[in-house]
């Protein structure tokens, strides 16, 4: 994860970052190799960017895809959690202070990145000029509509929903103050629309919200890693924070997570 201006509160060097980046790939792996693999088309020979690679799990899959020809450039801030690979070329990296590898990829995706950079237009823009004539660029974040829809899917009492209610808010409270943009996924599109690109389209996914399973997991584990901040910034108390870690594991509890919205863009050939 990229973010060069603001505290990271989701530091890849902190103890609990590989459960974090494994359960992220848990969630969104599947959708976005499908749409890699099925819509992109991704193949032998490709020559491929990673931004913000996190644990390298998608890099590894476009390794695969792009065989014995191909190359992948793997880049992060701190790109330790990369394996290695003799396809991928893991680079410690600031995308919005440093040179950038050399264009003409045939593939450049960045997931869960441009919604953290305060110049993600401007990013996102020069990203789609860093392609190959007929090159896709991929762009995955998070979105969250919760403030017209219900955050508790299945019935509760009225002392959790208040707790779960003070979690949510204090995450999104804290995420924006830190510089992040849960409507940026929103209008991806508009603005590379705007920068002269005609071939767009947009995908929409939401992953299963039950307790127990890797959404729930990973919420359970920010409930951890944001202790501090949550504990002197909300309501919440450390027997409120037991309470919503014991239910996130129960598997009659379902909550809503945040959809995600996957812009791809052909340049044109």
């Amino acid at each position: 994860m990229y973010n060069s201006t603001h505290e990271q509160r989701f530091d890849n060097d902190a103890p609990a970052a590989p459960e974090q980046l494994s359960l992220l790939s848990q969630i969104l792996n599947r959708e976005t190799f499908g749409i890699l693999g099925t819509e992109v088309a991704v193949g032998h020979g490709w020559r491929c960017w990673d931004v913000g690679t996190g644990d390298g799990s998608v890099a590894r899959w476009l390794a695969a895809r792009v065989g014995t020809n191909g190359h992948v450039v793997a880049s992060d801030l701190k790109s330790q959690h990369v394996p290695g690979h003799p396809r991928i070329e893991a680079i410690q990296h600031d995308l919005t202070s440093d040179p950038w590898p050399e264009p003409e990829f045939d593939l450049i995706h960045a997931r869960l990145l441009l919604m953290h950079l305060a110049d993600r237009e401007a990013i996102a823009a020069r990203l789609a000029a860093h392609l190959r004539p007929g090159g896709a660029l991929v762009l995955t974040d998070w979105f969250c509509g919760c403030a017209t829809e219900s955050l508790i899917k299945s019935p509760i009492d009225e002392y959790r929903a208040h707790i779960f209610q003070e979690f949510h808010d204090g995450v999104h409270k804290l995420g924006a103050e830190t510089g992040m943009d849960f409507d940026w996924a929103s209008h991806t599109a508009e603005v590379l629309a705007a920068a002269g690109h005609r071939n767009i389209t947009v995908r929409d996914y939401q992953a299963p919200g039950q307790g127990g399973e890797p959404t729930a997991k990973l919420a359970r584990l920010h409930s951890g890693m944001l202790e501090p901040y949550l504990l002197s910034r909300t309501g919440l108390t450390e027997a409120d924070l037991a309470v919503i870690r014991e239910t996130l594991l129960d598997p009659e509890f379902e909550m809503l997570t945040n959809h995600t919205y996957t812009t791809i863009v052909r340049a044109a050939k």
